[in-house]
């Protein structure tokens, strides 16, 4: 009976695998097809990632080597393409570089104001105090020279606020080659002269070095503000009374220094230009009034770099709409805003005076001198470096492995680049 049973199932079940077998070919044939397909599909998206990855890669390589490998962009010969092959995860890909324009590897011209070889930063350390209570004030003054050429810095000028005393003994001139400079300044007035001259401190251009002194204070409330200048230069280095110097006693009304002081800034657009390209460009010149009394100003004296030419009828914003008067200096054109009478700029006021200039240059460092002479202050307020211009290279670039291609449009500076065109193809 089992075995009847088991017979006739067996029977019944053996008919039944055949169906689900023969129903299965189609769907495991089906199956097949899809991964075989989705096998094929991954092959061509891995090739297409490792051929991407070949040609981006090597497209930073000559990048890399454009902007700092030493020599390379400036022995480039400009209209010859120079080729290489990179490899990169067992891909090949050719690079070819080539110069349009030379880069700019040159350091930045010195101030055509020549008497200015020096540049004096300061900051102080506390910047508020409360009123009554004696505080002692960290100033530190930087010096920089600013020239083409090695200079000597002979002297270290500052004027301290009213009701400030020096801290005896308490400079400090820090330099790693000189070592530390202990020598009490002699003091006239409110104004500190530290004389150098004996010390044989010789800077060499761009080099900079430090002096640090101490001063205390128990003063009533207000702004206490503070500048410093150097020899050779005098005033003209002198560190204009921002709020880096100030130093806030309780709660005073205004914000403003006492007396006449004042900022003058200069910005330029577009700040980053290609070589070879006629450009416009547009320069705000800031007048900015820190001190309480108003201020009268008779000239305003811009000199651009050279290759730069005035655009007739561009000046606008605040002061004047007048075009200026333009003579030759130093093969610079020198723009002169003269005011008859005065331009009267109010305590607090910040005023602007907009203008355009055109050049077409080759690569380097343009960068701007400007003036503003005031009937308030006794010498002219001069502002350098101001308003950089960079003019680059330029630099073309192609990477591909014959199925992805990686061109762009690189611009090389001194010590920096830009990349202004970029693309991928395949």
């Amino acid at each position: 009976m089992k075995r009847h049973l088991w017979r006739g199932q067996q029977g019944t079940a053996l008919p039944l695998a055949i169906a689900f077998i023969a129903l299965a070919v189609p769907i495991v044939t089906a199956a097949l097809g899809l991964a075989s397909a989705l096998s094929s599909d991954s092959r061509v998206k891995t090739g297409i990632l490792k051929s991407q990855y070949c040609v981006m890669g090597a497209d930073q390589y000559a990048l890399y080597r454009l902007a700092y490998e030493v020599g390379y962009a400036v022995g480039l010969v400009i209209g010859v393409p120079s080729t290489s092959t990179v490899a990169l995860d067992s891909q090949e890909c050719t690079v070819t570089v080539m110069k349009l324009s030379e880069p700019n590897m040159s350091p930045p011209p010195p101030p055509a104001d020549n008497s200015r070889r020096f540049q004096t930063t300061k900051t102080v350390l506390p910047t508020t105090a409360l009123p009554g209570v004696l505080t002692t004030f960290t100033y530190t003054i930087l010096a920089e020279n600013r020239d083409d050429q090695e200079e000597n810095l002979q002297k270290i000028h500052d004027s301290l606020p009213p009701g400030f005393s020096y801290v005896p003994g308490s400079t400090l001139l820090v330099d790693p080659d000189s070592g530390p400079y202990t020598s009490d300044p002699s003091v006239a007035g409110q104004e500190l002269t530290w004389n150098l001259s004996s010390l044989g401190i010789r800077l060499q251009p761009g080099e900079s070095r430090t002096l640090v002194f101490r001063a205390q204070a128990s003063v009533g409330a207000g702004n206490y503000c503070n500048e410093a200048w150097v020899e050779p230069g005098g005033k003209k280095t002198a560190s204009p009374k921002t709020p880096a110097v100030v130093v806030v006693v309780g709660s005073p009304s205004t914000n403003l220094c006492e007396g006449p002081a004042t900022k003058l800034t200069k910005a330029v657009t577009p700040a980053v230009q290609s070589a070879n390209s006629p450009t416009t460009f547009t320069y705000t010149i800031t007048i900015e009034s820190l001190g309480t009394a108003v201020l009268h100003l008779s000239l305003l004296r811009d000199l651009l770099p050279a290759g730069f030419l005035y655009a007739p009828a561009s000046t606008s914003g605040d002061m004047t709409s007048a075009d200026p008067a333009t003579t030759l200096f130093q093969g610079r054109q020198r723009l002169d805003w003269a005011f008859s009478p005065t331009y009267e700029v109010q305590p607090g006021e910040i005023r602007t005076l907009t203008f355009q200039a055109q050049a077409t240059l080759v690569s380097g460092d343009y960068y701007n001198d400007v003036w503003a002479t005031f009937d308030e202050i006794s010498d002219a307020v001069y502002s350098w470096p101001t308003a950089l211009v960079q003019v680059m290279g330029v630099f073309q670039t192609e990477a591909t492995d014959g199925r992805s291609t990686v061109s762009s449009e690189v611009w090389i500076g001194d010590s920096s680049y830009a990349i202004a065109q970029w693309n991928i193809s395949r």
